[in-house]
């Protein structure tokens, strides 16, 4: 496994609600093995962006690849394929901001 490869790679990537334009032109590389961080204040953008990155909403405009594949081009079997890959865990589940809930009352 080559660590320089590119994994993800986000082209031009616009989203979108409708006619209000959440950001415009976002590109970035992913490589295998790196560490990625979405950092940004609430309304920012962040789920939006990640909803773009693992096929849950379709890009205003702009790609995303795996691999140096089109998501957006694979047909919807492969799109599913591709879909199987990642996991979502919501916000109200990250252990790491609330580790007073672990504990059992005494």
């Amino acid at each position: 496994m080559n660590s320089d490869e590119v994994k993800i790679e986000l082209q031009h990537l616009t989203m979108a609600y409708g006619s209000y334009v959440v950001m415009r032109d976002i590109n970035a590389r992913v490589k295998r093995g790196s560490i990625f961080v979405i950092m940004g204040e609430s309304g920012a953008g962040k789920s939006t962006l990640l909803r773009n990155m693992i096929g849950l909403q379709h890009p205003a405009a702009g790609d995303v690849l795996y691999d140096g594949r089109s998501f957006w081009s694979l047909d919807e079997e492969a799109r599913r394929v591709e879909l199987r890959k990642f996991g979502v865990l919501f916000q109200s589940g990250a252990l790491w901001s609330s580790p007073s809930k672990l504990a059992s009352p005494a």
